[in-house]
């Protein structure tokens, strides 16, 4: 009996160790499917040891099958579930998958931590970009790290930017065991977190003393790339006796961003010398996409045809971008059907591609038939595609992925960032401003918002974001923040734009050419002549600088200072766009000199004579200038004329007392592009013409809805013009039944009453505005001035007097 017991236990113990055996040494050849059938076979009819499960899950780690993974972990025994080496590769599945939180619960419950635990755990955060909880979780350690737990450290430290990861960094170097001071692993790691860091010179130091490998060489030709040192990075491949791949593709990468043609000549000698392959054509067309030579790629993929070599996953992307680059988008869609497995990385270039080039319904259609999971940039660029789209559909489809997306990318800020845009594009500021309150910011979240502030007309939001950047403040974030300060145009935007303008002073280093010419508009718009002249003559002036200070003079009613730039234009012989042309024709429509008209836009160059910016431009010149008839053949050369075209026309016919001509045009006008402009135009051309009736029809075929305040006003003063003050005012109580009370449309009938020397009705509309101008001082006055000049014509002088004494 005792003897067929001892054989069975050495049958089983032999199966046991054969099955972990067989399964160990699939690991090895990497054969992770079969390890997983083999399981599936075993546990059919047997209990998995330790051992079986732990092969088990490297294969599902290898395989990314996290379903399975999963699986396996439910079924644990509570003593297998203590086990330090499944604990660990559990961990590392986990990690893998983006599952931190699993990661974390399992480590928390070992009753065992061993250094490859903590070590594991530190790694996956590192690789989930949680950087920071590495560093702290190293700290929290009980047991002595080693030269791996140092090298995922300076790796976590090198992705990390803020201040205290970067001192972190430096003093763990700097008190590195004395062991480890010379383990090339962990020194490479090191020399590649100062160089991210952008301490070269320390870089340097530690480069000269240790023992270099082909890996040294390459960490520091890759910082000195980074750093933007590209000479030094090629001096140090020609140091290398026996450079390597890695060495090979980041000279390549150094030589295209230096890019000049004597380095093109050394790279194409060494490229004919080299055995043709995948990663020496690879390497040639990294380089001509960063020269952005597409035409160079595609020879390049032609010639790969003819000697029959396969495009591997970065060739295509080079290749797929080239198409793009020259709008061959049927040429770029059927190189990427033909790709047997693609690549999350292939969509991301096609969709980009697509979205790039306003394709964006063709990209939402080609993400929705995507057969592999997206990874963060695609995900971004979805966002992206869905703020192009501007349509319920795309925005309720990206709401749902965003709510679907795997734990390890809600945190991912390049995702957030593009989600705040999109949010902010379809207007969703309450969501927009969640997601922000919640995320993990960088100075492009920011700018995001702030951008998308000035898209919702939310200056002053846009200013108190940029408030809180302190000193995180980049080129872009100073555009939309003295854009914003233009927006508000008033005393408060001016005197926060002169406050960061004073610190930029004391600052040059973002003291950039677009900078200057933000804040050059900024003045402009807030009206700030003088700080606008004195940047005016310290800059180096083009076109943009002319077009802020014309701007800010046609605005401030100076049409002459705008002529004069224009002849130091002439002068320097500086560019004159058609923008600095519509801003001269504006200035002489001001001037309303015919003589002058004539002479200045007899210099207009022939190539402008088709903008049709121009063409409106000239219309409202001539019209202003009291010569319909040149607005007019002006107006019949447009060939499709746009909503401005028809308003300047109705407009120039208005100005010249021409009404009945105005109402026609009004009717000749393709509905769809009626809108509150051209129906302001044609009402003041009838209250100027005194057609009552042909006002009254065109302002009752104005539905409701689109009945804005400056609509009833211009009616109301067609009405107070003609007299007609009763109609006038039923007008103000159909208005007033949904809105506040509006004061140009009770100084319209106030001026009516003091034409008409009506006091009786001057101090009626008076009383009824009275309560609501408080806080209105001009407009209080304006009323004022009227209502007791109203009372003088009419001869009451005493209580003209009296209005006048109380005002003074």
């Amino acid at each position: 009996m005792f003897l067929r017991f001892t054989i069975r236990c050495r049958c089983f113990y032999s199966t046991l160790i054969d099955i972990n055996n067989r399964l160990k040494q699939l690991n090895m050849n990497k054969q992770y499917k079969k390890v997983i059938d083999l399981f599936d076979n075993y546990i059919q009819k047997n209990n998995p040891s330790d051992l079986v499960i732990n092969q088990t899950l490297k294969a599902c780690i290898e395989l990314g099958d996290i379903k399975r993974g999963s699986s396996i972990y439910q079924r644990l025994s509570s003593q297998s579930k203590q086990n330090h080496f499944i604990q660990t590769n559990l961990i590392r599945l986990f990690m893998k998958s983006g599952d931190i939180n699993k990661a974390k619960e399992i480590f928390n419950k070992s009753q065992n931590k061993t250094l490859f635990m903590y070590n594991t755990m530190i790694n996956g955060l590192s690789n989930n970009n949680h950087g920071k909880e590495a560093i702290n979780l190293f700290r929290e350690m009980s047991i002595s790290p080693n030269e791996y737990t140092y090298t995922i450290l300076f790796k976590s430290c090198s992705q990390l930017n803020d201040s205290q990861s970067i001192e972190f960094g430096k003093d763990l170097f700097e008190n590195l065991p004395i062991q480890y001071q010379n383990h090339s692993i962990v020194l490479n790691s090191a020399l590649h977190m100062l160089m991210q860091h952008g301490n070269i010179k320390l870089g340097e130091k530690l480069f000269s003393k240790i023992n270099k490998d082909t890996t040294s060489y390459g960490v520091m030709m890759s910082g000195y790339l980074k750093n933007k040192q590209i000479e030094k990075t090629i001096d140090l491949f020609f140091q290398i006796n026996k450079p390597n791949d890695i060495n090979l593709i980041i000279f390549f990468n150094a030589c295209a961003e230096l890019g000049n043609e004597k380095v093109l000549h050394s790279i194409l000698n060494m490229f004919s010398k080299l055995n043709r392959n995948e990663m020496t054509y690879g390497l040639m067309m990294n380089m001509y996409n960063k020269r952005n030579e597409p035409k160079q790629t595609l020879n390049l993929y032609e010639e790969m045809k003819r000697e029959k070599i396969q495009p591997n996953e970065q060739i295509s992307i080079f290749i797929l971008n080239a198409f793009f680059q020259l709008n061959y988008f049927i040429k770029a869609e059927e190189f990427f059907n033909q790709i047997p497995n693609k690549s999350s990385m292939m969509y991301d270039v096609v969709l980009n591609g697509l979205a790039n080039h306003n394709r964006a319904e063709q990209a939402f259609d080609l993400f929705q038939q995507m057969s592999i999971p997206p990874n963060e940039y695609t995900l971004s660029i979805l966002f992206k595609i869905c703020s192009q789209l501007s349509n319920t559909r795309s925005l309720e489809f990206a709401k749902k992925i965003l709510n679907a997306m795997p734990e390890k990318y809600q945190s991912n800020t390049i995702i957030l960032n593009s989600v705040l845009h999109m949010l902010m594009q379809y207007g969703d500021l309450l969501f927009a401003e969640k997601i922000f309150s919640q995320m993990n910011k960088d100075t492009i979240s920011y700018g995001v918002m702030m951008s998308g502030y000035l898209k919702n007309n939310r200056p002053e939001e846009v200013i108190d974001i940029f408030m809180k950047l302190n000193n995180q403040m980049d080129e872009i974030n100073l555009l939309i923040f003295f854009s914003a300060c233009a927006e508000l145009g008033n005393e408060k935007g001016l005197k926060l734009g002169k406050q960061i303008y004073s610190k930029l002073l004391s600052n040059r280093k973002l003291f950039s050419e677009k900078v200057v010419h933000s804040i050059l508009n900024m003045f402009s718009k807030c009206s700030d002549i003088e700080n606008a002249e004195k940047l005016f003559q310290k800059l180096n002036k083009n076109t943009i600088s002319y077009e802020c200070m014309m701007t800010m003079y046609n605005n401030q009613n100076e049409p002459d200072k705008t002529f004069n730039l224009y002849e130091e234009m002439k002068r320097d012989k500086i560019e004159i766009d058609n923008l600095i042309w519509i801003l001269i024709l504006n200035a002489l429509a001001e001037l309303t000199d015919l003589s002058t008209c004539e002479s200045i836009s007899s210099e207009l160059p022939e190539k402008f004579y088709n903008d049709i910016q121009i063409q409106n431009a000239l219309i409202n010149m001539w019209g202003k200038a009291s010569s319909v008839d040149r607005a007019k053949k002006i107006f019949h050369q447009i060939i499709k004329p746009n909503n401005m075209s028809y308003s300047t026309m109705i407009n120039a016919y208005g100005f010249n007392g021409l009404g009945r001509e105005a109402v026609q045009l009004y009717y000749e006008i393709p509905f769809e592009i009626i809108d509150d402009i051209i129906n302001l135009c044609v009402l003041n051309a009838c209250s100027h013409a005194s057609l009552i009736n042909e006002a009254q029809k065109i302002f009752k075929n104005i539905s409701i809805d689109k009945r804005t305040e400056k609509i009833y006003t211009t009616m109301i003063d067609c009405f107070s013009r003609s007299n007609l003050v009763n109609e006038a005012e039923e007008l103000i109580n159909e208005y007033e039944q949904s809105h506040l009370p509006s004061y140009s449309m009770y100084m319209s009938i106030l001026s009516a009453a003091r034409n008409q020397r009506n006091p009786l009705l001057a101090q009626k509309m008076y009383d009824r505005i009275e309560p609501y101008l408080k806080d209105q001082e001009i407009y209080s006055t304006s009323a004022k001035v009227l209502l007791a000049n109203t009372y003088a014509l009419a001869r009451d002088f005493t209580t003209a007097s009296n209005i006048r004494m109380k005002m003074n």
